[in-house]
């Protein structure tokens, strides 16, 4: 089964950290992989995650057109 979940709402107010928390709480309960996408300007859910970007969809896209 598969799930789109979006987290949205005002600047400063968490997102960032309830989307991370929400992950690892998958992640420990699913134990399968999770596309997560951060469509902040700022974006930085790779920092909360500890893990590294190896790609950004901008860098995906160009190489696609």
């Amino acid at each position: 089964m598969s799930y789109n979940i979006a987290v949205a709402g005002k600047g400063g107010t968490g997102k960032t950290s309830l989307t991370g928390l929400l992950i690892d709480i998958l992640l420990k309960e699913n134990k399968k992989p999770i596309l997560v996408v951060d469509a902040d300007a700022n974006a930085n859910i790779n920092e909360v995650l500890g893990v590294e970007v190896e790609e950004t969809i901008g860098q995906i896209e160009k190489k696609l057109i």
